[in-house]
């Protein structure tokens, strides 16, 4: 979809075009928190309406006129959500770090440029690991045209003014993706919380330093992450990991960059987390930093374009295993096959390069990045234990891969 203008129009027009499916979130948000979380959901939407809402009305106005416009949006068509519900539901992935919940293996991807693409310019995929509940929330791509800033495009969810899966291109010429750090040892202070920071650099950023500069300011700690962001104008791409009083940054115009949920920096990963599967085969992030060094330094180097993306993103080897076998070691995870056959894995994948980039364009997959069908009434029908989720859960069927353009 396509919004564009001054900050409470757009928001209006995201509302009444996103309300169908705003209903599902209703439903489906509430249940995340109890279960992630462990509170009950007036207790987090009282905790998101002190540490949060305050932030975003006073520090970031105009992103709060658009969350007002989506407000009154929602309720042209009947459906009463005020803009601190929706700042509590923009805050979601922030709060797992207050809660203590590090649960946050979400994503693989990389960035490459200069002797590592197969002409020499900027390639980029990413897939996003998330519970299933989660995942099929994220399923909207959002072209925002505001009135004031850069136009660009993203990857959302309804009711989001950033991304939450965190894939964008912007019209500036840069595109960024990420993937999480687990296992930070620290609480947030907010702070100014991430998806204002990012959307900010997202609309206003003209350069990676820019980026860097928005992303620090004030930085509330609250969504530890391993940034891959590139310029198509410049051909740099960098790698820019962020915790809360550490962050690192590497640049290149000649190599490529990648994330599996580790801190690549070793002063910010034992520093700041408890992590300690960065090497361990046995693990997720282990297995995936290992079979994604093999495959973008090794098998693919100097290959790499978005058909060749595609083909990493959808990788089903397991190194521990040392065989292809869907399991939550695997680039493209499948916990739902693996041990405690919990809902949970690939839920999308993404890839660009920069002459897609040039025009806001990209290809994309909704559901699994292998493009495997998962089919509610089969798994619980299999796995019993998963039966609260039945009127949640929804079914993730095959899709081919799509070019996503204006």
């Amino acid at each position: 979809m396509e919004v564009h203008g001054e900050p409470f129009s757009r928001g209006f027009a995201h509302g009444v075009l996103l309300y169908d499916e705003m209903q599902k979130i209703m439903k489906t948000f509430p249940y995340i928190v109890k279960t992630d979380f462990k509170v009950s959901f007036d207790s987090y939407l009282s905790t998101c309406r002190d540490i949060i809402y305050p932030v975003v009305m006073k520090k970031y106005p105009e992103f709060y006129q658009e969350i007002r416009g989506m407000s009154m949006g929602f309720a042209s068509k009947g459906l009463s959500i005020t803009p601190s519900y929706l700042i509590a539901w923009n805050a979601l992935l922030s709060m797992y770090s207050y809660y203590k919940n590090n649960r946050t293996y979400r994503c693989s991807a990389f960035i490459a440029t200069g002797d590592a693409t197969s002409d020499g310019k900027i390639v980029m995929a990413h897939n996003t690991h998330a519970s299933f509940i989660v995942g099929q929330t994220q399923n909207v791509i959002i072209y925002v045209s505001p009135e004031k800033g850069i136009p660009f495009v993203m990857q959302s969810a309804p009711g989001f003014i950033a991304s939450g899966t965190d894939w964008f291109i912007c019209s500036s010429g840069i595109m960024g993706c990420e993937t999480t750090i687990s296992g930070i040892n620290y609480l947030p202070k907010f702070g100014e919380p991430y998806f204002c920071r990012i959307r900010q650099a997202m609309q206003y950023g003209k350069t990676l330093d820019e980026y860097v500069n928005i992303m620090l300011d004030n930085n509330a700690g609250d969504y530890a992450c391993s940034w891959l962001l590139g310029d198509i104008h410049t051909n740099e791409i960098m790698l820019f990991e962020i915790g809360k009083k550490k962050h690192a940054i590497q640049r290149t115009k000649n190599g490529l960059y990648y994330g599996m949920n580790s801190a690549m920096d070793f002063e910010l990963r034992s520093t700041e987390t408890n992590d300690k599967s960065f090497f361990n085969l046995e693990t997720s992030s282990g297995a995936r930093n290992f079979r994604l060094n093999q495959l973008l330094h090794e098998t693919y180097y100097g290959k790499l374009d978005t058909r060749i993306a595609k083909t990493i993103m959808a990788d089903h080897y397991d190194v521990f295993l040392h065989k292809k076998k869907m399991s939550s070691r695997t680039i493209c995870k499948h916990s739902e096959l693996d041990r405690g056959n919990q809902p949970f894995g690939c839920t999308d994948g993404k890839v660009v390069d920069a002459n897609m980039a040039k025009n806001l364009k990209f290809e994309g997959r909704f559901g699994s990045c292998c493009g495997r069908e998962f089919m509610v009434k089969k798994h619980i029908k299999k796995y019993p234990k998963f039966n609260t989720m039945s009127d949640i859960l929804e079914d993730l069927p095959t899709h081919a891969w799509t070019m996503i353009q204006k």
